[in-house]
């Protein structure tokens, strides 16, 4: 789960929380807190049933005027924002691959405009999934938060080849963007209205029965443990460039059974890593990927070996979640995460009934699935790293800078929330976290930001919040999967206790930080 936060001084930061739906795996219904510091504001984060066999983590948005309801994926691994159109012939009906996560009836607002005829939005994903149709323009509601004039493409045409196809918010750079003319995605559009002073976000998952957050433009100190350190974030091996969350694994090992060993080590967080001759693994750290997927040769050798109660096709008794067994990497050579076997361990569901699958093999107990896979190279040069593994750290995507900084998160953590706005400019987290040194600067070139010199963007607080329903009311009616119980009516407000925060019983898949005070649309 996530929440989104925004922060300058123009605003509160806003933050959207999500949710994650995983299927064959995730099933758990958590209706979790919103929080109100000053005019910010963060809706709430929670799980819910599985939509897609791949796995993501979901946020609720509004487009268009009146605001229609969205349910799209937070994905650091892509940069288009899109919607499934009401009019896609595969939106209808309830079977594998239909639209479960809201559809947007252009027709319906008053402030729509199309911006490039169809098929001038085009993409596809590594699982084969597809989408194509038109570059459109409207209002975009996050939180409290509305923005004139964001660009997003249109889904006419969906194939969605590992579940129900569900819109995609991608906070990436904009050079990955769908399109050969580049437009201002959602991490600059917030930058351009004032909301945040920089392209930077905070990701904070937790683990995956509990509340996350994704904030815009800060840091939240409550949130994770140690030091919050820098890392220069690895280029293109080709151009030179940074345009992707790529970084390194320069280490790894696995306790089982209280026995440490070490499986790799003595990589470099260079260029070099890139080689057959360097230890390390290239990694590119996504949040629209579930699993981390490791080379073959790696797989083979060295993991599988370490944990002999996974089986060849990666399923396990869900009885060994509860071992005290983990594995402990090394990102970029500066900083050790370990995460916990329940953590990469995660439960299988039917998509068609919600209900656990029975292990077979060991006969009493329920199957569990490794996130932690052999993967095929896709001539990149580097594996992704998805949120089997990024549940247990607190990253701070940089796009201006280049950098993450990465910690260990504080996972469940009941501490009262301590948000920082993170200046713009180089070394603007290490002053935001108090850090005992300052970091050092990106020495390759870094992908701008997209300029749009014809689109004006503005951005205002709402009447109302997104997301004041509780539970399964708070997923768009086309979303909800068939038998899932709604424990509130759609729409219903929740009351509000203060103290220096806020608290709101809402279940937005995403909430926003918003902070200062703005005009209402």
């Amino acid at each position: 789960m996530l929440s989104l936060l925004f922060a300058s001084a123009a605003f509160a930061l806003p933050e959207i929380s999500i949710s994650k739906r995983d299927a064959h795996m995730q099933k758990s219904l958590m209706a979790r807190g919103v929080y109100k510091r000053d005019s910010s504001v963060e809706t709430n984060v929670y799980n819910i049933a599985p939509w897609s066999a791949g796995g993501a983590y979901y946020a609720n948005v509004t487009v268009g005027t009146p605001p229609q309801d969205q349910v799209v994926i937070l994905d650091t691994g892509s940069s288009d924002l899109y919607f499934d159109a009401s009019t896609a012939s595969s939106c209808s009906g309830g079977e594998r691959g239909s639209c479960r996560g809201g559809t947007f009836d252009h027709s319906k607002s008053n402030s729509y405009k199309v911006v490039a005829q169809s098929p001038a939005f085009n993409t596809s994903f590594g699982d084969g999934t597809t989408a194509y149709g038109p570059f459109g323009e409207d209002v975009v509601g996050i939180g409290d938060l509305r923005i004139k004039n964001v660009q997003f493409g249109l889904a006419e045409t969906v194939n969605s080849t590992t579940g129900y196809a569900v819109g995609l918010m991608g906070v990436g750079y904009g050079f990955n963007e769908a399109t050969d003319h580049s437009y201002p995605n959602i991490p600059e559009v917030l930058t351009l209205s004032g909301a945040i002073n920089s392209r930077l976000y905070s990701v904070y998952l937790n683990d995956d029965d509990s509340t996350g957050s994704i904030l815009f433009g800060g840091i939240d100190k409550s949130k994770y443990t140690g030091d919050l350190v820098t890392i220069n974030l690895l280029p293109d091996a080709r151009t030179g460039t940074v345009f992707q969350f790529i970084t390194t694994v320069t280490d790894l090992s696995a306790t089982v059974g209280g026995k440490t060993s070490s499986l790799f080590s003595g990589g470099t967080n260079t260029i070099q890593a890139y080689g057959n001759d360097d230890q390390s693994l290239p990694v590119l750290l996504d949040t629209g990927s579930a699993a981390w997927e490791l080379p073959s040769s790696y797989y083979s050798r060295l993991f599988k070996p370490a944990f002999p109660y996974i089986r060849k096709d990666f399923t396990c008794p869900c009885s060994v979640r509860n071992r005290d067994d983990s594995v402990t990497l090394t990102i970029g050579g500066a900083v050790k995460i370990t995460v916990k076997a329940r953590d990469f361990i995660t439960p299988y569901y039917d998509p068609e009934t919600n209900q656990a699958v029975p292990d077979t093999v060991d006969s009493g107990d329920t199957l569990c699935l490794s996130m932690i896979q052999p993967g095929q190279s896709l001539g990149t040069g580097f594996m992704v790293l998805g949120d089997a593994i990024l549940r247990s750290m607190y990253v701070v995507f940089d796009l201006d800078q280049g950098q993450v900084s990465i910690a260990q998160a504080k996972l469940n953590s009941t501490d009262k929330p301590n948000i920082v706005e993170v200046p713009s400019g180089p070394g603007g987290v290490a002053k935001a976290a108090s850090a005992k040194q300052p970091s050092s600067s990106q020495t390759w070139s870094i992908e701008p930001a997209v300029q749009d010199q014809t689109a004006s963007f503005s951005a205002s607080t709402a009447q109302s919040t997104i997301g004041t329903a509780t539970g399964t009311a708070a997923v768009p009616a086309d979303a909800q999967i068939s038998g899932e119980a709604s424990s509130s009516g759609s729409g219903s407000s929740a009351s509000a206790e203060r103290i220096d925060w806020i608290v709101f019983s809402v279940s937005a898949l995403v909430g926003v930080f918003v902070l200062g005070g703005v005009g209402s649309l």
